[in-house]
């Protein structure tokens, strides 16, 4: 038990170390959220003592007005209460795990003054996860909802490195073995780069990812060390992602699902193990992209033609590997398509060496490498 306990206190360490060599100023626990609602010079502003609260758990939401002498009654609601309650004073209590809008209504002068504040509702809390929930460690955070990890690709490291074949190529040497799809065409006097990928990351993550890419155009085409630069912020483009995982009674289940938004690599990461890494067609990936005008939208669903995918009918009528295309949006659900080839029959036949001939190329995806991973291998541990 000695034992035990001091490699515990080691592996603490190692994880503070960690963060403290990537801390940045940290308002994470006692943040307050104001959203004033204003009329009449008059506003209803909020705040709470966190953005999340346990099953069972409360937290305290306040409510004041502005440029008054008296503050008048707030009346509090739930949208959700089976997710979450709220009584008079404003304080919230957990129900079931879910995101919930708390909203606060004054009457002023005659004037009906409404706030809102979102709340998570979650199966329990940790320090670790409360660190990763407000903000980014490596690039990587972690949302309670959905229970999942993704890039801040707004502030990620990985910027700086773009992407290109290579990176694919050397995936499985580091443990990474997904399916992806790539769609190359040519807009506005650049290359662009549409990439999909779900799989396998590393010993305990399984996920999905979108990413958008370009160059100047280039007549000398796409090559196996081709490489492509993260986009600046005019050319991010809107999407939102859900990833589904089949059960073994053949059910679908929503693992997690990233927000409609501005982004140029759109992840999310999910602790656990496929039952077959490769393929990963009992993952399944669906989502909306919004491109830039519809010329662009339809580049890009010639792409999705050429990879395999079939059209629907409808928005609502989109089967697997399929799409449809409404003016600049591409909805789309991919599961079953993939470019990755089946890396077994090298991982078996030539193992360690076939691995160590690949080091001279790990510096070049070093990049990539994800230490988060370690970080949250060692987390699990713990807990």
């Amino acid at each position: 038990m000695k034992r035990k306990n001091t490699v515990i206190r080691m592996i603490s360490a190692i994880i503070a170390l960690i963060m403290i060599a990537s801390a940045m100023p940290l308002n994470a626990f006692a943040d307050e959220a104001d959203v004033p609602s204003e009329s009449k010079g008059h506003a209803l502003v909020l705040s709470s003592s966190g953005i999340s609260v346990a099953v069972l758990r409360t937290i305290q939401i306040s409510a004041s007005v502005t440029n008054v002498e008296t503050q008048p009654e707030i009346i509090w609601t739930s949208s959700d209460e089976e997710i979450a309650t709220v009584d008079e004073n404003g304080v919230v209590r957990g129900i079931s795990v879910g995101k919930v809008i708390i909203r606060a209504t004054a009457v002023v002068d005659g004037e009906t003054l409404n706030g809102e504040f979102a709340i998570n509702v979650i199966k329990n809390k940790n320090f670790l996860r409360n660190l990763l929930e407000n903000r980014q460690i490596l690039s990587y955070q972690y949302s309670y909802i959905d229970d999942y990890y993704y890039t801040n690709d707004k502030q990620a490291w990985q910027y700086n490195f773009g992407f290109g074949k290579i990176y694919d190529f050397v995936s499985p040497y580091i443990l990474l073995e997904y399916d992806y799809i790539r769609i190359f065409f040519t807009y506005e006097e650049k290359d662009w780069m549409l990439q999909m990928w779900k799989g396998q990351y590393g010993m305990i993550f399984y996920g999905g990812e979108i990413g958008i890419y370009n160059r100047p155009h280039s007549d000398e085409g796409v090559g196996f060390w081709t490489m492509f630069a993260c986009p600046a912020e005019e050319d991010w483009l809107k999407m939102e992602m859900t990833l589904w995982h089949q059960q073994l009674n053949g059910e679908w289940i929503r693992e997690f699902s990233r927000d409609y938004d501005y982004y140029w690599w759109c992840t999310g990461f999910k602790n656990g193990h496929l039952r077959q890494e490769e393929p990963a067609d009992e993952l399944r990936l669906t989502g909306r992209i919004t491109f830039k005008n519809e010329e662009m939208a339809g580049l890009v669903a010639d792409g999705l033609k050429e990879c395999g995918f079939g059209t629907a009918d409808s928005k609502d009528g989109i089967d697997t590997d399929e799409f449809f295309l409404d003016g600049c949006d591409i909805s789309f659900s991919w599961q079953d398509i993939s470019e990755a080839e089946s890396t077994m029959f090298i991982k078996v036949s030539t193992g360690f060496l076939t691995s160590l001939a690949a080091l001279p190329l790990f510096p070049i995806i070093l990049p990539f490498v994800n230490l988060f991973s370690i970080a949250v291998l060692l987390v699990n541990v713990i807990l």
